[in-house]
Formats: structure tokens, sequence, C-alpha cells
């Protein structure tokens, strides 16, 4: 049953996928970029303050459940994969904030202290100290980041997002379980893919020593 109607609906399901991971890849990326931009925009010095608020809010945020932000986003922007995208976004940016603004503020003040006595500008301390040491914590942020955003574009679906969900979706209106089944599955592979390919890159993007971190 289950190999007869992927035989039989090859084209589609690939359709599907293909959907899935555009959602997927549009919506992290934009994600990672605009969650570690705030996040060192928030830490840098003088805006602390502001940076451990954003951090206490962020990990409040990741409560809130996935269904939640896209029914708001369907409120608001109505239906379709923008607003999916839109919804994806909103939803993984947040580990993605929480993580990285965490690891810039935990960097020793001692270790701060000892690059400015050897001269470091403050753009040097980012890069070359604070982001380096903190690089294990946003590489696992972005790993959850992603497979939170790989199970919720299946709910994205609901406004129009399409993907995997339809696919799910479509098993449980005509109660054809073999149907929810391949779809799920297809996700939870998707996501596995992802997540060892983060956990490989990661292993090549953290400095030695701080890679234990991410495993």
């Amino acid at each position: 049953m289950f190999f007869e109607y992927l035989i039989n609906n090859q084209a589609e399901i690939l359709r599907m996928i293909i959907q899935h991971l555009f959602l997927f890849s549009v919506s992290t990326m934009i994600a990672i970029i605009s969650g570690i931009f705030i996040s060192i925009i928030s830490t840098l010095e003088g805006y602390e303050k502001f940076g451990r608020v954003l951090l206490t809010v962020s990990g409040m945020a990741q409560a809130v459940p996935s269904i939640a932000v896209v029914a708001l986003v369907f409120l608001v922007v109505g239906i379709g994969m923008k607003p999916a995208i839109i919804a994806l976004i909103i939803y993984s940016i947040v580990p993605i904030i929480f993580n990285t603004s965490s690891g810039l503020l935990s960097v020793n003040a001692k270790t701060i202290e000892a690059a400015r006595g050897v001269g470091f500008t403050n753009n040097q301390i980012l890069w070359k100290i604070k982001m380096p040491i903190a690089s294990p914590v946003i590489i696992a942020g972005i790993r959850s980041a992603a497979t939170i955003n790989i199970g919720t574009a299946t709910i994205a679906s609901l406004i129009g997002g399409g993907g995997l969900g339809d696919l799910i979706f479509i098993g449980i209106k005509l109660q054809k379980h073999h149907i929810t089944i391949i779809g799920a599955v297809l996700t939870a592979l998707i996501a596995i893919i992802v997540d060892i390919s983060l956990q490989a890159a990661g292993k090549k993007i953290i400095p030695r020593g701080l890679a234990i971190v991410t495993k």
C-alpha cells in the first residue's frame, strides 16, 4: 500500500518535497542572518541590559506553540506561501536569538579585558574572541531552529504554504493513514539529514576544543 502510493504519486510527492525544502531553506536562511544580526547588536558594549532582556523574552517565546504563530500570521497577512515563510521565520528565529545572545553574553569578562589589553578593537573582540567562543552555542541554536522549522513547515500548509504538510493533512482528511505516515516519515528524514549536515558543518566551523558543546 505504501509503495504503491509512492509509485503512483511520485511526481506529486516530489513536488511537495521540493516545496517543503523551499519553505525551510528560505525561512531558515533569513532567520539565521536576522537572528545573529539582532543578537550581535543587542549584546554590544553598552547594550548588555537590552541583550539580557532580549534573552529573557526569547527564552519565554520558545514556549509559544507553533500553531499559534501560524494562526497569528494568517490573521494579519492571509494565506499562501509568503505568509507561511513569515510564520516560519518568526518561529525559528527565537532559538537562534536565544542561543546567540546567551553565547555572546557568557564570554568571560576577563578574556575580553585581556584582548583589550593587547590592543584589540571592538570589532576584533567580536569576531576573533566572542564569536569563536560562542560558536558552539550558536551552532546548537541553528540546529534546533532548523529541526523546529522543518516540523513547523507541515503546519504551515494549513494557511496554503504547501509542502509535505499537504500530504499529511490529505491522509487525515481521507482517513488513509498510509498517506499521513508517508508525509510524516519524509518530514522526519529531511529533519535527520539536515541535522546531520549541520552537525558536520559545525565541526568545521567551531574551533578545536569547543565542538564538544554541540554534540
